[in-house]
């Protein structure tokens, strides 16, 4: 087998949604978010690891991510952040007892007209826009949405959400606008005669920094994966990325290495070629700017990464011998926020791209 893969480390998991529980309470429930394939780590995997820790919910973005975790045997509600799509996905959603989002009266007419076929009641989650400007129910439009959904009888508001835009920042103000706002909101929503079992409003940045927005439901997404933390909570990475070495070359003074020359040895220099690239999520963005962990030292990469190969430069590592095993990130010398700002993006973007032919092991 290709020797590059990236090791889950199960209990770290555990431990991750252990600190969601300690920070909210035994009385706040939890909607572990595993869309994304659980964002690069394995959602069935994933899953049933949150599932034995005391995850009351999954969420998921699409129809096709929960059918996939209910084939696989898993029976814990899931809720589709994403919605459904009128006439396309209800007789999936309730064959297989989902909990759609549910932010257009084209997709609650949808349902609704399904529920009366079927001669049953419809859960769902109503999605309100509180300042993120993407999907939910604004303000403006809440009480003429209400008015309508109040004429479906065997439709059930089981439960209303948003969705914060900028919890992580360090300024507050914006985030504790959107708590307000929701606030007016949920207001609205039982002037309306609806009274929903779950509030949810904390992302991971929310459970963190905003105990006021934790309600009776919280969805902790990349904090359950190690990512993310703010303050002094104890977050243990979960993936590890790793590889071996495959080839040595010793390259003189001047010697361009990968597609474009874009690096040029300045010294006799060893040069180790790696069977991961871009293809497998390591971002052709991080062409001579990450760093890797070898041997208990850090290296440079160096070249373009290409689509199935990446190079780096172990001129000053000592004793390094093909075969030998390199971490892309993950420990204690390359973090994934490290890549993630030599990439200039996301700890969330690098974990979720992390292609299928790299093999998840589970530790």
């Amino acid at each position: 087998m290709r020797p590059t893969w990236t090791e889950i480390d199960i209990d770290s998991l555990k431990s991750n949604f252990v600190q969601v529980k300690r920070i909210v309470g035994k009385n706040v429930g939890v909607v572990s978010i595993v869309k994304a394939d659980a964002y690069g780590h394995g959602a069935l995997a994933v899953s049933k690891a949150l599932i034995e820790s005391g995850s009351d919910m999954l969420g998921v973005a699409t129809v096709e991510e929960a059918l996939e975790l209910r084939e696989s045997g898993i029976t814990t509600e899931i809720i589709l952040l994403g919605g459904i799509q009128p006439n396309n996905e209800v007789e999936n959603v309730v064959k297989n007892d989902l909990t759609p989002s549910l932010f257009s009266l084209s997709s609650a007419e949808t349902l609704k007209k399904y529920a009366e076929r079927i001669g049953t009641k419809l859960k769902y989650h109503l999605k309100v826009d509180t300042g993120m400007g993407r999907l939910g129910v604004g303000v403006e439009e809440i009480c003429g949405f209400l008015n309508e959904l109040s004429g479906f009888k065997n439709l059930e508001m089981e439960g209303v959400f948003t969705h914060f835009a900028n919890a992580d920042k360090e300024a507050s103000d914006f985030t504790l606008k959107q708590i307000s706002v929701f606030k007016t909101i949920f207001s609205l929503i039982n002037q309306a005669g609806f009274y929903p079992r779950y509030v949810h409003l904390a992302n991971s940045a929310g459970i963190q920094r905003f105990p006021e927005s934790h309600m009776n439901l919280v969805r902790p997404g990349i904090m359950l994966y190690g990512s993310g933390r703010i303050g002094d909570h104890d977050l243990k990475p979960v993936m590890k990325l790793k590889t071996r070495i495959i080839q040595l070359k010793n390259l003189s003074t001047g010697t361009p290495v990968s597609y474009g020359g874009t690096f040029v040895t300045r010294r006799p220099s060893v040069i180790a070629t790696l069977p991961i690239g871009y293809a497998d999520g390591y971002m052709r963005r991080l062409s001579n700017r990450a760093r890797v962990s070898i041997n208990g030292f850090t290296a440079p990469v160096v070249g373009t990464v290409c689509m199935d190969l990446t190079m780096i430069d172990i001129t000053e590592v000592p004793g390094v011998k093909v075969g030998d095993e390199v971490v892309l990130f993950g420990d204690d010398r390359v973090s994934i926020e490290d890549v993630a700002g030599w990439a200039e993006t996301i700890s969330y973007e690098l974990l979720s791209i992390t292609g299928k032919r790299v093999t998840r092991v589970y530790v």
